[in-house]
């Protein structure tokens, strides 16, 4: 089975209402952007999205999942990822795990600033058999990362290291929080450019994330009832020649909080992501606070 896209979760992400903005009198128009409207109004947010998955939707080949994804604040307190760790943090991690009905699997997890500045993210997969991943920390305006595959003794390693410079002039996020960050998009905007290191070519790409509010679809979630939802589309688009940027990368956000505009637990949600020919569609949503 071709590879997934799988370019999620996570997690992850973004700012935290209530805690002073680290870097906020330097930042650039985006990082200021997306930080005010954040998708997350409360610093104590544990908040988890479940998603049936379907592969190869439309034809007899299809293979179904789950894909669940979390995302968790921090406020001064101690983050471990792995064999990453940072103390007194203060942000989200987000966890996404993605299991199909084939054996395929894949989770990923990253850490981000309240200003929206990745730290560190790792993901593993295992499709049709085979394990790979990767592990990236951006520290020194450089992604120092490390990519795998196979596992044990047959386990293959490459380092190295990319330039993504200035965060606060020139943004950068990790391929793991990419709809995390269209969840943040401001009303002011249509589109916004970033940077994304690409561990695996080992070279750095850019993606532009747009989106218009001024139009709406109605989206059936996958849950008992088969909820619908006012949703606008948000578009993911990698800018590229060659081989070519494929096809755009879409997912559904809710126009109105979840549950209710009166009770608001989860802002922007995204009900539905299209990868080509692979569909996720909201199952549940909950937000412990």
């Amino acid at each position: 089975m071709k590879k997934f896209i799988f370019a999620i979760v996570t997690v992850v992400i973004i700012c935290v209402l209530g805690v002073t903005l680290a870097g906020c009198n330097s930042a650039t128009p985006t990082q200021k952007l997306l930080s005010n409207s954040r998708a997350w109004t409360s610093d104590k947010t544990d908040e988890t999205l479940v998603y049936d998955v379907i592969y190869k939707s439309a034809t007899p080949e299809q293979v179904k999942g789950t894909m669940t994804v979390n995302v968790k604040s921090y406020n001064k307190e101690s983050v471990t990822i792995g064999e990453w760790t940072l103390n007194d943090a203060v942000g989200y991690v987000a966890t996404t795990e993605l299991v199909m009905d084939n054996g395929d699997t894949k989770t990923s997890k990253a850490y981000f600033t309240t200003t929206i500045q990745v730290k560190y993210a790792e993901s593993t997969q295992t499709i049709a058999g085979v394990t790979s991943g990767y592990k990236a920390e951006y520290k020194n305006e450089r992604c120092y990362y490390t990519t795998f595959e196979g596992s044990g003794e047959a386990k293959k390693e490459t380092s190295g290291e990319l330039k993504v410079g200035e965060f606060y002039e020139s943004p950068y996020i990790d391929n793991a929080i990419l709809y995390q960050v269209a969840r943040c998009m401001p009303d002011s905007v249509s589109s916004f450019t970033f940077n994304v290191p690409d561990v695996t070519l080992g070279e750095t790409q850019s993606v532009t994330i747009s989106m218009s509010r001024s139009s709406t679809i109605k989206i059936k979630a996958a849950d008992e009832n088969q909820t619908e939802y006012d949703c606008y589309y948000t578009k993911i688009m990698l800018n590229r020649t060659f081989p070519g940027s494929g096809e755009n990368l879409t997912c559904a956000i809710a126009k109105n909080p979840y549950p209710s505009a009166e009770d608001p637990q989860i802002n922007n949600m995204i009900v539905q992501i299209s990868e080509g020919d692979t569909l996720y569609t909201l199952k549940s949503a909950t937000n412990v606070q």
